[in-house]
């Protein structure tokens, strides 16, 4: 099993969908994206083995280093099976792969949150912690068009808001983060795969429906398709248009959160500067500053009832919030103060 050597050697088609997945590449990550390492999160299933094929190309263009890295989670017998053939594939496209075995029941138990929970968390830290050893500029995962459907459809089923509700990103500068095939179909990775005879697992986990991602996947997606077989392009556009005012609404308010007090860290959010802002930008200024006071996401219903008090100039009514995080109303403007024992975090966006 092997692609052939370049771009020339592939069908028309398959050459484009490599451009494509470049030009998206390039796009995110900007042209300092050259001649950098990049960890490769692999999986063994369709849409990792799909992206390893594409930058086993792409990568020489680019003049990337690839480090491709598999979990194997323990849960399943034969997942001893899945990391073989990561890194028998990876061997086949000329791409160096490190196999690691974790214990994810065990982790769970731990931390008392579910099998799911554990092992996306356990996999990142080792990606991440991959990234910082080998000194690359990101860890690209394969999350597709299908994958971002169901995560649109999952945050919108928990509440969230714009531009959130758009789905994750496809560049995450925080968490360094690249999803490059985000924006194309899983039938076109599995077309690109079927063409050149690549072999891919399927995780049968996949099908049990005791997560809400399988039943998203088998039960809503199939749903909105068939009252609307464009569902996936729209999709697309609402995450488009969702980056679009994230951008815009990240670059009105970075400039406006408050530096904490050195003594205290409270952030003081004058009067003056609320009075300028129309109610959209003051309710996502005072999301980021309470979420910069330390770990807690607020909810939207006490960021309206805040404003509401401002704007009614109630001197003195309060506001709590996760993390133990407050908010009070005085006659300089807003006072949000941090939970006890909470540091102050970065104020960049959240994923999403």
């Amino acid at each position: 099993m092997a692609l052939p050597g370049g771009l020339s050697a592939l069908s028309p088609w398959s050459a484009h969908l490599c451009l494509r997945v470049e030009r998206t590449l390039l796009d995110l990550a900007g042209q300092e994206l050259r001649g950098q390492s990049v960890v490769l999160a692999v999986s063994g299933g369709l849409d990792s083995t799909a992206l390893a094929a594409m930058l086993s190309i792409l990568g020489p263009r680019l003049g990337l280093t690839l480090h491709a890295a598999h979990l194997d989670h323990g849960l399943r017998p034969d997942s001893a099976q899945d990391a073989a053939h990561c890194a028998e594939t990876c061997a086949a496209l000329d791409i160096s792969c490190v196999v690691k075995a974790a214990d994810i029941r065990a982790e769970a138990a731990s931390r008392h949150t579910g099998l799911e929970d554990a092992g996306r968390r356990a996999r990142y830290a080792w990606l991440e912690e991959l990234r910082r050893e080998t000194g690359s500029f990101a860890v690209l995962t394969a999350h597709q068009l299908d994958e971002l459907a169901e995560d649109v459809i999952m945050r919108l089923l928990r509440g969230a808001g714009w531009p959130a509700l758009g789905g994750m990103p496809a560049w995450d500068p925080q968490r360094r983060i690249l999803r490059p095939l985000l924006t194309l179909p899983k039938e076109q990775l599995r077309r690109f795969l079927n063409e050149w005879g690549l072999a891919w697992r399927d995780d049968p986990s996949n099908e049990d429906r005791a997560f809400l991602r399988n039943r998203v996947r088998k039960d809503f997606v199939p749903l909105f398709i068939r009252e609307n077989p464009h569902f996936l392009g729209t999709v697309a556009e609402l995450w488009t248009q969702a980056r679009i005012d994230e951008s815009f609404v990240h670059d009105a308010v970075s400039p406006l959160i408050p530096e904490p007090d050195t003594a205290t860290g409270e952030r003081l959010l004058p009067g003056d500067t609320l009075k300028n802002l129309p109610k959209a930008l003051r309710l996502r200024l005072y999301k980021r500053v309470v979420e910069s006071l330390g770990p807690g996401q607020p909810l939207a219903a006490p960021l309206r009832a805040l404003d509401e008090a401002w704007a009614a100039r109630s001197l003195g009514k309060d506001f709590q919030f996760p993390g133990g995080k407050q908010a009070m109303v005085t006659r300089d403007g807003i006072v949000f103060i941090p939970g006890s024992g909470a540091a102050a975090v970065d104020t960049s966006p959240p994923e999403g």
